[in-house]
């Protein structure tokens, strides 16, 4: 009985901190002001959003997720397969337009929320963001750039390794 009563608690105890990773919210310093306040993007309605500060248009989801608050299953992928599909995506027109591209590192730089981590996101502009890396078009064989969106640090990564994507345009 007692091995028994021991499992169960164990059990509860595991499944409690597995929903509790999952259940982590991002923290955020209010006395900090915001470095990408929501009115400084432009959502079109059609799964893209118009920084008005950089002048680039970005996908409001990570590929793989879709839908205005960006359900589904990112897409986690090494360095070239992300460049491929970059590609891809670029000459497809995704909500009428092309050159899309994975960004440099100074661009998703530029959508860092310093006030924030876990993730370093705005939220409200880039829903369901995970604390996570995303790929950046710079790279240095065999390593490539990406940026963390745990606490908004670049990190040089190999480029086999597990990243995910979100993809940016001119728009000019």
């Amino acid at each position: 009985m007692t091995i028994k009563r021991f499992t169960l608690a164990l059990g509860s105890a595991l499944l409690f901190s597995c929903a509790t990773s999952v259940m982590a919210t991002q923290d955020c310093q209010s006395n900090i002001p915001a470095s990408t306040p929501a009115q400084r993007f432009n959502d079109q309605g059609n799964g893209t959003l118009i920084d008005t500060y950089t002048g680039l248009m970005w996908k409001k989801c990570l590929e793989g997720q879709n839908g205005e608050r960006c359900v589904g299953q990112a897409l986690r992928m090494e360095w070239d397969s992300a460049a491929n599909l970059a590609q891809l995506v670029g000459s497809d027109n995704f909500a009428g337009y092309n050159g899309w591209r994975l960004p440099t590192l100074d661009e998703l730089n530029s959508i860092v929320e310093l006030r924030c981590v876990e993730p370093s996101a705005n939220l409200e502009v880039f829903p369901q963001m995970p604390a996570v890396g995303l790929w950046s078009i710079n790279q240095a064989d065999p390593r490539a750039w990406s940026m963390d969106f745990d606490k908004g640090r670049a990190y040089e990564n190999f480029k086999g390794a597990g990243k995910y994507i979100r993809l940016v345009r001119n728009l000019r």
